[in-house]
């Protein structure tokens, strides 16, 4: 401290108005970098945060009619039924199916993935039929999987 005081005291009065000054802006400068402008970015990113989430929000409740219509459109036959009539058009072969309460419990045979997914997309989109559980294995033919076990609803 003593360093800086002799130090100011060697400048000349219109120096330590000069330096006077230039620390004023330099701290208001750090001011800017080290705290209002944080803040200031926070802000606005949690007003996109909050405007996407509204967005989304409204985006879901548009398609919740769709979603009641899909309920509606399961209800229409047994997710046995269902099964039974997609399977085939996906050549997708059921080795072992269990009903149990609203559920169905299914084994499948070697199937490739990529049918497997569209297979299950057709069931929810088309069909309002929901996965549960999903127990997959990678069989020795590359692209095919082994399901162990798949619980729908």
């Amino acid at each position: 401290m003593k360093a800086f005081t002799t130090w100011w005291l060697s400048l000349q009065p219109r120096e330590q108005q000069l330096v006077k000054i230039a620390g004023f802006f330099i701290g208001l400068g750090l001011f800017y970098v080290a705290i209002w402008q944080p803040i200031h970015q926070a802000k606005i990113d949690s007003e996109l945060k909050a405007k996407a989430a509204a967005e989304q929000l409204s985006w879901l409740q548009s398609r919740l009619p769709l979603l009641t219509q899909n309920s509606a459109v399961a209800s229409s036959g047994s997710i046995n039924d269902i099964v039974a009539q997609t399977a085939p058009q996906f050549k997708i072969r059921v080795s072992r199916m269990q009903p149990q309460n609203d559920q169905l419990q299914l084994s499948l045979e070697d199937v490739p993935f990529e049918q497997l997914l569209r297979w299950l997309t057709e069931l929810q989109s088309k069909h309002g039929v929901q996965l549960l559980q999903l127990d997959i294995a990678v069989s020795e033919v590359p692209g095919t999987v082994r399901v162990r076990r798949l619980v729908l609803e």
